[in-house]
């Protein structure tokens, strides 16, 4: 794959090799990868990885490279090579934020968000909500009406759980027809991330001011609601960083947001059922040989069951504030970048 890569490159971008290829990604949906080139310039590929989650890395180019041109703060996207013929899996090349940010893109702070950086990455999410939607951001799935967004969204993960396991699995289709009955109205439409909060964002500036973020890892970007992504950070992502609390705060002074309880319950659930489906694509890649490595069968198994458990925990109370997932049992795994 090194050389095949690296040919692909300098052919495709005018580089000169020999390069030098260093994986700067732990993440489970992409494989994240720097190119060093003998006469300086750096790149980072971003290579699907078998199909976890059931996501398009031609779909995150398109959304990422339409999202910036519209000026959100996004890698630029250098190219991008979506047969999967050159290295046997689809990839995208974008920029090195790592030049601007000098650190690393390793994912290794994302434990540890300042509060200033915190402020700005909720800003800039409001930003991305705030977008509008009038413009052809490459989705492939566009719903007609803003309240058809979210029963979407239901279908799509259940149809990845699905396909992934053939089988139907009765909490998931419970939930999906709870979460279809009870989708909260919606008079707009949003770019939703889908994956918001500590680990996909990173701070690139170096000087005073107010902290300037980029957001990374749209392999889950829709259209939808904003609130999906705000649940998102308080219990997943941002449960790491900070209390939800603050978290609280900030989104209200921030973004303006502030959901009545029976909304962040309904969100949390959304975001345990679209894990849990997404989760089980694991389990079908390591079975088949595609994906054969450890965390595919725990992600798969264990995970996609802690996930389970706590969607019916929600889904049969009475509504409550939002909570936490435990550490080490969010999402689809620690981090995807």
């Amino acid at each position: 794959m090194h050389d095949a890569l690296v040919e692909w490159c300098a052919e495709t971008l005018g580089y000169r090799p020999p390069a030098r290829i260093e994986r700067i990604g732990t993440g489970h949906s992409r494989a994240m990868l720097r190119l060093q080139f003998d006469d300086g310039r750096r790149a980072v590929v971003r290579m699907e990885q078998g199909g976890v989650f059931g996501t398009s890395g031609a779909e995150e180019a398109r959304v990422m490279a339409a999202l910036r041109a519209r000026g959100a703060p996004v890698a630029a996207i250098v190219a991008d090579e979506p047969t999967g013929t050159v290295t046997g899996r689809p990839f995208f090349v974008m920029e090195d934020l790592a030049e601007r940010a000098g650190t690393a893109l390793d994912g290794s702070d994302e434990r540890r968000v300042d509060d200033e950086t915190a402020a700005s990455f909720v800003a800039t999410l409001h930003g991305l909500h705030t977008l509008g939607t009038d413009h052809d951001f490459g989705f492939d799935l566009v719903p007609d009406r803003p309240d058809d967004a979210t029963p979407a969204q239901v279908e799509r993960w259940r149809a990845t759980y699905r396909a992934a396991t053939g089988e139907p699995i009765p909490l998931l289709e419970e939930a999906a027809a709870w979460l279809t009955r009870n989708a909260p109205p919606l008079e707009r439409l949003s770019v939703v991330h889908g994956d918001a909060g500590p680990g996909n964002f990173v701070r690139v500036d170096r000087g005073a001011g107010r902290p300037e973020v980029v957001l990374t890892d749209f392999e889950f970007c829709h259209l939808g609601d904003p609130a999906e992504d705000w649940s998102f950070c308080l219990t997943m992502r941002g449960a790491r960083t900070m209390p939800s609390e603050r978290w609280l705060a900030l989104f209200a002074e921030h973004a303006g947001v502030d959901l009545e309880p029976e909304r962040w319950r309904y969100w949390e659930a959304f975001n345990l059922f679209k894990g849990a489906c997404a989760n089980r694509t694991c389990l079908a890649l390591f079975e088949n040989g595609r994906n054969p490595t450890p965390n595919m069968a725990i992600i798969g198994t264990a995970l996609h069951q802690v996930f389970l458990r706590r969607l019916v925990d929600i889904v049969g109370s009475r509504p409550s504030p939002p909570s936490r997932v435990p550490e080490g049992d969010r999402h689809q795994g620690r981090s995807h970048a």
